[in-house]
């Protein structure tokens, strides 16, 4: 449900992915993966970065993966059901679907208007505002339980929230805390 005077956009979404009973073999999936990158010596799994719909995934030898950079669900969960597909064209013991949660939901908010930072740090203690060290005034809120950065300009980011439903109450929250 939109939020009155607030543009909402979805940035990133952050998931966590597991297959019930799988393990991985990571250099054979390297080889067969276009778009993979795998160095062992470095870091333990395969960097994989999915076009279309765009998003990029760390794959461990555990059957589990991490998938960031997904602007919609449905964009996650269709990068997610391809790379399901070439993983078991790869040999990939794969029996059922994998689980899949949310960790993180990045939006950004347009407030359309300017914010006294100054003033709301002063007001509220769920704050935090050292404009030498970061232009922005952290607001933390707990309900939801999500982060807001708000900038002098109006825009501000949301961190930390599991659903669309828990960005939009951020979002209605500090409208409401700010009038």
């Amino acid at each position: 449900m939109p939020v009155p005077g607030v543009d909402i956009e979805i940035q990133n979404i952050v998931l966590s992915v597991a297959y019930e009973g799988v393990t991985f073999n990571l250099e054979r999936l390297a080889k067969v993966l276009d778009n993979a990158r795998y160095d062992p010596e470095v870091f333990p799994g395969i960097a994989y970065k999915s076009e279309d719909p765009p998003a990029s995934f760390l794959i461990f030898s555990s059957g589990k993966m991490n998938c960031v950079g997904a602007r919609s669900m449905r964009d996650a969960r269709l990068a997610i059901k391809k790379l399901t597909q070439k993983l078991k064209k790869a040999g990939a013991k794969i029996k059922s679907e994998p689980k899949v949660q949310v960790q993180n939901i990045v939006a950004s908010f347009d407030f359309k208007r300017e914010f006294d930072l100054e003033k709301i740090s002063r007001t509220y203690e769920n704050t935090e505002y050292e404009p030498e060290v970061f232009p922005g005034l952290v607001f933390r809120l707990e309900k939801p339980k999500a982060v807001v950065l708000l900038f002098v300009s109006g825009k501000g980011v949301c961190a930390g929230a599991k659903t669309m439903k828990d960005i939009e109450a951020a979002a209605r929250a500090i409208t409401k805390i700010l009038k």
